[in-house]
Parts: C-alpha cells; structure tokens; sequence
C-alpha cells in the first residue's frame, strides 16, 4: 500500500469517526435527547475533594451518556434482543416474562424471589432493635407507629410470568423478617400478600411494563393498612374498577422502549376505582419526590405521617379519604426526624416495598 493509498485510508477513518458527532450537531433537535432509559446526567462533574478517587469514573458515565444518538441505539439494541434473539434479559434493569410482563432485576427483587438474600440474625436483631427504639420514640409522643411492607410484582405473579428457570424460595427474606418481628417485638405489620394473593386473577394488581401496583393493587393494599388502623374501606366486591390503560412504563422506559411498548404491544391494565367514600379529599400538595399531602373531612380526625416509596402513591386516595390529614414524605432523600417533630402525627406508617427492605438497616427514630 503506498502512501497516497495509506492517507486515504486513513482519512475515511477518521470520517468515519467524527461523522455521527457533525450529523448529531447539526439534527440533534430533530430527534429526542433526553435519558430515556433513566441512564445517568450528562454533564460532566466537578473536580472536588470529595470526588477526586471517583472522578475518573463520573466522568466516563456523563461522556457514555452524552454519545450522539445513544437514545436511538439503545432502542435499537433492545427491539433487536426482544424481537429477533428472543432475549429474557435485555439489560441488567429488565427481565422478560411471559405474555409480555416485564420484571425489575437491578434492585434485589430476583434475590428476594429466590431467597438468596435472607437477613443474617445480626442484621434482623439489628433492625428488630432500632424499629422497637423509633416505636418506643413515637409512643413517646403519643404516636402510633405501624410498619407496612408492599409487595414485589415477582411475590404476586412470579410463579406465573417469570422465567421458569428463577425458582420460588420456600421462605424469603420478607417472610423471614416478619416472623422474627412477630416472635421479638410487638411491631404492627402490614404486609398483604395474601390479600392480593386472592384476587390477582380477577384483577391484574401490577402493571406490565412498570415495577409498581396499580390502582387495583394499591387499594387492596390501603385497605390492609386502614384495616390495621381501625378504618373499613368498602370490600373488593363492592367497589367499581373501571378499566384505564394509564401507566408509568418504568421498566419498557429502562429499556428505552416506553413509545414502542406504549404503540405495539398490548395495553396496560389499570382501573380507576370508585365506590368508596371520598369525603371531600383535597390534594394540598403533590410531588412524589418530596411529599404527597392530603385533607379530607372524614370522620377519623387522626393526622397521618407516613415514610414511603413510590408504592404509596397507589393508595393514596383511599387512606387520605379515611384520615382528616395525611402527610406522605419520601425515605429517599427527602424525609428528616424533625418533620415528624414539626407535624405531631396521630399515626406514623413506614411503607417500603419488599425490595427496599435493607433500608431497616439504616432507619431508626431516636433522641
């Protein structure tokens, strides 16, 4: 090869490198640019001295992000595993289930469905000791204090819709936990598994692109919380769900395939539910990042502080429709003890989905 022959070769490679970035300059309005696969920012850090030993690595993630038509190729990536290799694991995040159910396995909600993450007996003596410290905390201030686990979408239908190749645990780590509690402590306990249990053919609890319950399964839940607190919701029966296809898409929008599931695949099932007494429930504040906060003129006139996740939101109606006040702050980032201080709440819930459960390990209300 001479050398005009070698320039030249040399020239369309360097082409080739730098054409998607000058054709992404020039069309990137056109075409959409946001992380859709909830990836990392694109802005590249600060070097401080509390990041220096990281740096290398935060920067790394924001120039992965910001790669000219990342969005595209991801979807791209992820239609090409789902549609022509048939993969049951299209990333780390997302795992595929039969008739198009789609399953969360970046956070612990595999392990919990195999049993491989039970608590060691240090850890359950651990959280056993600080939730009886934050009930003796709350009795204190004449609070009650419940603990309220939702559900993994895997606990309901992963017998049905996982992989048959992830096999159900005898016990899991929930169950073990509970009956620790139950046998150590006299910590009440929310968990309604059993009533979801009973009506998840009737009803589909969770949606099928997205990691969390419906507006079905989230009155199911409600109702086992009032339950606990001396409030009857109307019986599942009783109550009208009207068929909706709203949804969150979380875990097609992992994959970055939120608008092709939302235009391809069978729609969502989700229920707008009525039927119960609403007692003029007034939403004061909504933001599920912060806080969701409520007033109603129901009959109960206890004031409600709840920790929670996401999972609340679902069930938000009916609890704030049964309590005169209702103020649901979220554990990640938001929540501080001295809102509890400031709000002097009748009844204190700590809700948390099954797979969040090591944050017991951390959560302790103490003076």
């Amino acid at each position: 090869m001479n050398k005009k022959m070698a320039a030249a070769w040399l020239i369309c490679f360097a082409l080739l490198l730098l054409m998607p970035g000058a054709v992404w300059a020039v069309t990137k309005d056109r075409f959409q640019t946001d992380a859709t696969e909830n990836t990392v920012s694109t802005e590249i850090p600060k070097l401080t001295k509390d990041n220096y030993r990281d740096y290398p690595g935060l920067v790394e993630s924001a120039f992965n992000a910001a790669v000219p038509f990342r969005s595209q190729l991801i979807s791209f990536s992820s239609l090409t595993d789902l549609k022509l290799f048939c993969e049951k694991s299209i990333n780390d995040k997302v795992v595929i289930g039969s008739d198009n159910w789609l399953f969360y396995s970046m956070e612990s909600d595999i392990d919990d469905y195999k049993g491989t993450n039970l608590f060691t007996e240090g850890q359950l003596a651990q959280i056993a000791s600080q939730l009886t410290t934050s009930e003796q905390w709350l009795s204190n201030r004449d609070s009650e204090f419940i603990l309220m686990i939702a559900p993994n979408k895997e606990t309901i239908y992963g017998e049905e819709h996982l992989p048959s190749y992830y096999k159900k645990a005898e016990e899991t780590r929930t169950d073990q936990l509970i009956a620790y509690l139950k046998k150590n402590t006299d910590i009440r306990i929310v968990y309604p598994k059993e009533e979801m249990l009973k009506y998840k053919k009737e009803y589909s609890l969770y949606w099928h692109y997205d990691t969390h319950w419906n507006a079905a399964g989230g009155y199911i839940g409600a109702k086992a919380l009032l339950r606990e607190l001396g409030d009857e919701l109307p019986e599942v029966e009783d109550i009208t769900f009207t068929p909706d296809t709203f949804s969150g898409y979380d875990l097609a929008r992992m994959m970055n395939l939120q608008s092709y599931y939302e235009k391809n695949m069978p729609v969502e099932e989700n229920y707008i539910v009525t039927g119960y007494n609403g007692n003029n429930l007034q939403a004061v504040s909504i933001d599920d990042a912060t806080a969701l906060v409520y007033h109603s003129d129901a009959p109960d006139t206890r004031k409600l502080f709840m920790v929670r996740d996401s999972f609340a939101g679902g069930m938000a109606g009916p609890v704030a429709s049964s309590l005169s006040d209702c103020y649901m702050a979220h554990w990640n980032g938001f929540f501080t003890q001295s809102m509890v201080e400031e709000q002097k709440p009748d009844v204190f819930v700590l809700e948390l989905v099954e797979r969040r459960l090591d944050y017991l390990l951390s959560f302790c209300l103490t003076d």
